[in-house]
């Protein structure tokens, strides 16, 4: 009872939280123990994200390229979240955007309007909903199998992934 106290308390904080790249920024910067991102600004080039976009015939959100742009790849928790690997598409495995997307649709895990961007260790798959996209881009992240909303958003995601 108390952790769902909690954990309600910390949702209500996110929510009031203005959640923008530099909040993120920090709190990825005051994290290191947590966030083992790479290098800020040596992130995925240009060609690289408009190439997965075409190999999966989607639209990343804003903050998801401002995140591969500038971290390039990493995890949280040791869960790594799905980047871009800036090799052949057909020559990698593991988690690169569009393998593991190529795959969960192979398998019929996902549809074409969800983004698979992370597979926690206890095998739950978060995703963005690319069929609910805003005025600015954006879109929810619902964690798997009983499709709940999890974040309004990458960002979002990210701050609640941190804080968890």
């Amino acid at each position: 009872m108390a952790n769902k106290l909690l954990e309600e308390q910390g949702e209500r904080l996110l929510t009031k939280m203005k959640i923008d790249y530099q909040t993120i920024r920090k709190l990825i910067e005051d994290n290191p123990s947590i966030v083992r991102f790479g290098t800020f600004g040596q992130g995925v080039a240009d060609e690289w994200i408009r190439k997965a976009e075409t190999r999966l015939k989607v639209k990343f959100p804003p903050s998801y390229i401002w995140w591969l742009k500038n971290y390039h790849g990493g995890d949280i928790y040791g869960d790594e979240i799905f980047s871009i690997y800036e090799r052949d598409f057909d020559s990698i495995v593991g988690g690169d955007i569009v393998y593991m997307n190529e795959l969960d649709r192979k398998n019929g895990l996902l549809t074409n309007e969800q983004l698979s961007i992370q597979t926690n260790d206890q095998a739950e798959t978060y995703f963005l909903s690319l069929n609910e996209v805003d005025d600015l881009g954006e879109c929810p992240v619902y964690i798997d199998l009983n499709k709940s909303r999890y974040a309004d958003n990458f960002l979002h995601f990210l701050a609640k992934k941190i804080q968890e």
